[in-house]
């Protein structure tokens, strides 16, 4: 009779258990998806303030989202405005970004992207008569222009699309203003990205040179940027005919000692 009476009270308390149980999963989930929800709202705000803190440039977007534990970042209709001291409000335009952040380096406070995917609609460059230039303004404030080893770098691109529409380039050194705007249609590919002097292969650079922009641009941009890998030796040979030379002297090394050990 006792045995009876404790099971009918347990059968009894088990639909209690379930309903509470299934009382607090319903809550965990309301909460994540008031929490997914914040996430979603507030993120577009703290990256545009956080990059106008920083930077000193205003910024809008049309979309952003960011799965924290995926690493995977969307970000849609960007638009960074110049400062009041530039004459100019433009500055950039993006369609889109697609990148997968590596979330570990973030422990040793590194932004690594494992892939980018950049859709850039418009970079307007403007130089001051002061003698500096706004991306030149971004950049010193964005990275620490300190840190140059690539050992020791704040930011890696492991594999990076770049797709580049317009490019302008506004001259305030002469009177009136001087702009000028090329159409590029770029689409490149890189890997391990560390600054921008990768970006301008040689491909690249024959796009410049066909728009008759490369002058002009190496105004705007730093000399370590912008400057060609050289080509050429002082003896007016290819590298690639140096690196053959090199290879040759180092067969008929191995060549001779061959024959000297053969030598009774």
């Amino acid at each position: 009779m006792i045995l009876t009476t404790v099971v009918s009270r347990g059968l009894a308390r088990a639909p209690t258990r379930g309903g509470c149980l299934l009382r607090l999963i319903m809550l965990l989930v309301i909460a994540g998806a008031a929490l997914a929800l914040a996430w979603m709202t507030l993120l577009p705000l703290l990256f545009t303030q956080a990059l106008q803190e920083r930077t000193g440039f205003k910024a809008d977007v049309a979309s952003l989202s960011a799965n924290p534990f995926t690493g995977r970042v969307t970000l849609r209709g960007l638009m960074v405005l110049n400062p009041a001291a530039f004459s100019v409000p433009e500055f950039l335009q993006v369609r889109s970004v697609e990148g997968e952040i590596d979330v570990w380096a973030l422990w040793n406070r590194r932004i690594v992207f494992d892939s980018l995917d950049l859709d850039v609609r418009q970079l307007t460059l403007v130089a001051r008569r002061a003698g500096d230039t706004n991306i030149a303004t971004f950049r010193a404030a964005l990275f620490d222009p300190s840190v140059s080893n690539a050992a020791t770098t704040p930011l890696l691109i492991r594999r990076l699309r770049l797709r580049f529409d317009t490019l302008g380039l506004v001259e305030n050194t002469v009177s009136p203003p001087r702009f000028q705007t090329y159409r590029l249609n770029l689409d490149q590919s890189y890997t391990d990205v560390t600054s921008l002097k990768p970006l301008f292969l040689p491909a690249v650079r024959r796009v410049l040179d066909e728009k008759n922009a490369t002058a002009a641009l190496a105004d705007y941009l730093p000399q370590e940027i912008s400057a060609p890998p050289p080509v050429s030796s002082k003896t007016g040979e290819s590298w690639l005919n140096a690196a053959e030379r090199k290879s040759l002297e180092i067969f008929r090394g191995l060549r001779d000692k061959l024959e000297e050990i053969r030598k009774p």
